[in-house]
């Protein structure tokens, strides 16, 4: 006799009765609301969560624990099944033809499924039926311990899914290739393809060391291993990312806080990334390996050699970071924030000269390395120690002193106007070489048409590339050297000027940035609430950029160098011309096939004119679209009677050999390949997904207001307690340094678009948006702590 198992039999009436719940909750909001699938299936979700809450608890399993614990952990069971069901039903609505009666009973089946598995295994495992050990409890809430139920081998094969998931949706991105991009596309593409040959970075001009080369290392590094661009990427985003949220569970030992923030990061991409080859597709992963790799060692890491490689990575990665885009001053506040807290604790447990050496020295003495390594190439090469020329002080030094010259009102993102070097032309002979270039540079084209104002000017951030090519004219970048002593004379004669009064000047702090105008000041909040629409999100769309056109022959190029020949198709057309002749008495059958070296056939099609005179030539055309090494066999009656190789290029038969098979009589006169064209691919993997990344942007614009709203708040509640109480966690500390990080950015970005040129961009945002999930993620998680310890006492 099989006793019934009536706690099974009530949690089966709460579950169906939650899930009619949701099921009529949603129906109904689907059916009667213009509300957008996912906000509608959230809505119902909302509406069952505290019905089927509170019957779990107080009927079903006549639960004793605190709400404290079992509260969290029903909460944490339908955050995940509210996640679920919401991209099930925005997936399905985009997907499929399903009614509304149909997509709810689904969504409800299914996560009523999932939900009954983990509440009877984990939420509610102590009950009044059970021995309610509070101790237990204790030990199992917000250290980590709650997870003891889950398997790490689960959670392994968890990370496997979601990282095959990505790298499989990331092969699918559109791709853009943008080589008229000449200061960044293709800048990075010429310097890999000659990192390649051994070339160094090519011959010296104006482009050589204007930008880093960290990039063009990387398409270098991707050419040797012979694996597609997209493919390197993705595995390098899921490295960085999975090395980050790994040193974020080492700190918490919450595994479901760790793989939250692994999640919102490795998808990320997929939404904000615009396909192109360019530096920003890896920047955000060199600062989460190299911050990953600095709190390890700082403080995670417990013996020397742990302690000391972990500093040594991060170091080389910060290096690779400073070679990769020109500002990254920005993550300076938060390293030394984070080292010095390091120091601060290490001499709390007496080991300040252990973590001196094996980190901070380690730290400091890899990237110097890589500098000066870089510095020594350059000397050797170029004949002078200099890393990036665009920092170089001869030239800092002029584009300081040409912007500090003041002649007439300012013009709102103009640097350096026509009236002001027409004036600075007059007591600077050496720029003044430059007056003819100015002239007819053809730079006045490139802000205007974002700054119509400025129409018959050189605008912001144009002029310090107008400066170099114009001083590439005059041939002052044949080396670094030369072109660091005119830069030298222009900055000291127009300096001269201003001490003795010939000019009247004004000095910048930041010798990059032009005098900011009252025009820009009075839009400031206009401004930034621009900037925090790109920070949300707000108004992107997922383009799909994928190029339809027919591929160039130096794009054709770029992509066999990049492996990444699959992405794009490729059209071919071979044509043989020849004669034949028909005796008429030919009864067997004539079969032709044409293959490939690995044994592929290829279609053809036979165009060839009609018999009327017994023994006469006349004329055929065999056109396929076999590319290469291709195979023309004749068969009759099923017996191969020819079997010819295709030339690979084009070629005429001047000796008309005649070939007789059967009672046909054949020659052929040439073979003529039209040009092979690359086509984009746009198959059923390239739709889904670009179908996906709009289901995500649409998750991450719900998901990136809350975060930054809540985060902000529970930061200043907890720098509040911290204050108070005088402790501050290592997690609070990161917590400090993330948000730092993300302010200097955007501080950065925020008064470049002010005064130079547009950065509200989010290829710019990239690694603002990493930032944007990893502080509020960790401030939420301390914020949620710190409730827990003060209502984890109390049974309400």
């Amino acid at each position: 006799m099989i006793e019934l198992n009536w706690k099974t039999v009530r949690f089966i009436v709460i579950g169906v009765l939650g899930a009619l719940v949701y099921f009529f909750c949603s129906y109904l909001l689907l059916s009667y609301t213009e509300l957008p699938a996912f906000l509608a299936s959230l809505f119902a979700y909302a509406c069952s969560f505290g019905f089927s809450y509170l019957g779990q608890k107080v009927w079903a399993f006549r639960s004793i624990a605190p709400h404290s614990v079992t509260l969290f952990r029903y909460a944490v069971l339908q955050a995940c099944c509210a996640t679920f069901a919401a991209i099930f039903t925005q997936v399905s609505v985009l997907y499929s033809d399903w009614s509304a009666l149909l997509l709810s009973g689904l969504a409800a089946v299914l996560t009523s499924g999932i939900s009954y598995i983990v509440s009877s295994r984990w939420v509610f495992t102590n009950s009044s039926e059970q021995s309610f050990q509070s101790a237990h409890v204790e030990n199992i809430v917000y250290r980590g311990a709650e997870y003891q139920y889950w398997p790490s081998g689960l959670w392994a094969l968890l990370w496997v899914s979601l990282s095959t998931i990505y790298v499989t949706l990331y092969y699918y991105m559109p791709l853009a290739i943008n080589l008229a991009a000449e200061h960044d596309d293709n800048l990075f593409v010429t310097q890999a393809y000659s990192l390649a040959a051994g070339d160094w970075l090519g011959k010296y001009s104006q482009f050589t060391l204007m930008k880093g080369p960290g990039y063009s290392l990387f398409l270098a590094l991707t050419h040797f291993m012979g694996l597609p661009l997209y493919f390197i990427t993705a595995i390098f985003h899921i490295i960085a990312v999975s090395s980050f949220a790994g040193v974020l569970y080492r700190l918490s030992q919450s595994r479901l806080f760790s793989i939250l923030v692994f999640v919102l990061l490795l998808l990320l991409p997929l939404v904000i990334s615009n396909g192109r080859i360019i530096r920003d597709q890896i920047y955000p992963d060199q600062f989460l390996l190299g911050f990953a790799a600095l709190i390890f060692s700082f403080f995670i890491a417990d013996s020397w050699l742990k302690r000391s490689s972990s500093a040594l990575l991060a170091g080389l990665m910060f290096a690779w970071f400073w070679l990769t885009r020109e500002e990254g001053v920005w993550i300076v506040p938060s390293v030394v924030l984070l080292t010095l807290f390091a120091i601060w604790r290490f001499w709390r447990i007496n080991s300040l000269k252990q973590g001196l050496i094996s980190s901070v020295l380690v730290l400091i003495l890899a990237f110097s390395s890589v500098h000066i390594i870089f510095q020594l190439i350059n000397w050797h090469i170029y004949e002078r120690f200099a890393g990036l020329d665009i920092k170089e002080k001869n030239f800092q030094s002029t584009l300081s002193a040409l912007q500090s010259v003041r002649v007439g009102e300012p013009i709102s993102h103009v640097p350096v106007s026509q009236e002001t070097r027409q004036h600075i032309y007059r007591v600077s002979p050496a720029f003044a070489e430059l007056k003819h270039y100015f002239s007819h540079s053809g730079w006045e084209n490139a802000g205007c048409p974002i700054y119509p104002w400025a129409c018959k000017e050189i605008a912001g951030g144009w002029f310090i590339w107008a400066l170099r090519d114009a001083a590439a004219t005059q041939g002052y970048y044949q080396s670094p050297a030369q072109a660091a002593a005119f830069f030298a004379r222009v900055a000291t004669e127009i300096n001269r000027a201003c001490t003795d009064g010939r000019l009247i000047c004004e000095k910048s702090l930041v010798s990059y940035m032009p005098r900011v105008v009252q025009q820009d000041i009075d839009q400031a909040s206009s401004i930034l609430e621009q900037l925090l629409d790109v920070l949300l999100l707000s108004h992107y769309t997922v383009t799909n950029s994928t190029i339809k056109r027919t591929l160039l022959k130096d794009e054709q190029s770029l992509l066999r160098f990049l492996h990444s020949e699959y992405r794009f198709v490729r059209d071919s057309k071979v044509e043989v011309f020849g004669r034949y002749a028909d005796d008429q008495n030919n009864k067997g059958q004539l079969n032709l096939t044409i293959s490939n070296q690995q044994g592929i056939f290829f279609p053809y099609r036979l165009s060839q004119a009609s018999i009327s005179e017994k023994n006469k030539f006349y004329p055929f055309r065999l056109e396929t679209s076999c590319p290469e090494g291709c195979t023309l066999t004749i068969n009759i009656d099923g017996k191969e009677k020819l079997k010819l190789a295709i030339p690979d290029f084009d070629q005429v038969f001047t000796a008309k050999q005649v070939i007789t098979l059967g009672g046909v009589k054949v020659f052929f006169e040439k073979v003529m390949h039209a040009e092979r064209q690359y086509k984009a691919v746009t198959e059923l993997g390239e739709r889904t997904t670009y179908k996906l990344r709009q289901v995500l942007l649409v998750s991450y614009q719900s998901i990136f207001p809350v975060l930054l709203y809540l985060g902000l708040i529970s930061f200043a509640m907890l720098t509040i307690v911290a204050i108070k109480q005088r402790n501050f966690s290592v997690l609070f500390v990161i917590n400090a340094a993330m948000w730092g990080a993300m302010l200097v950015r955007l501080t950065i970005l925020f008064l470049i678009h002010i005064s130079s040129f547009p950065t509200f961009n989010p290829l710019y945002f990239m690694p603002v948006y990493s930032l944007l999930i990893i502080a509020p993620m960790i401030s939420l998680y301390l914020w949620g702590k710190v409730l827990y310890k003060y209502f984890g006492s109390f049974e309400f």
